[in-house]
């Protein structure tokens, strides 16, 4: 028999359905995180990067703190180091999709001017020309 802890929703008769319940995808996502210390994932680091390569995640701690996670390698694209995390989760989740190709050059200007000149316009455009 399925038991109700606190009041009734409104709307909802008593004893039917159970509020705020995990969804299934919820305790998935739960399942596949573990947390390990840097002792522990030092002694033990095989084992951890199997657990990695069955697609589970691995939150190193240090100090109860949150310092590391190991995952699978991003599919199709590698994340530098220079990219914001932020950046990289996105393209992880498909939020964006990242460049194809590299970036190229820019021609060169065909407007050649004598050195100061674009100083002195800007000067004049603002008001300070004179100053």
């Amino acid at each position: 028999m399925l038991r109700r802890c606190g009041p009734t929703a409104p709307g909802r008769e008593q004893g039917r359905g159970v509020d705020k319940v995990a969804t299934n995808s919820y305790v998935e996502v739960v399942a596949e995180l573990k947390t390990v210390g840097i002792k522990e994932l030092k002694n033990n680091l095989s084992a951890y990067l199997r657990d990695v390569r069955r697609g589970v995640r691995v939150l190193v701690s240090d100090r109860n703190r949150v310092v590391a996670e190991l995952h699978e390698p991003r599919s199709g694209y590698a994340v530098d180091d220079s990219m914001d995390p932020r950046i990289a989760e996105w393209i992880d989740s498909g939020v964006i999709v990242p460049p194809t190709a590299g970036k190229t050059s820019l021609p060169n200007s065909p407007v050649k001017l004598e050195d100061g000149v674009a100083a002195r316009l800007l000067d004049e455009d603002r008001g300070e020309a004179g100053r």
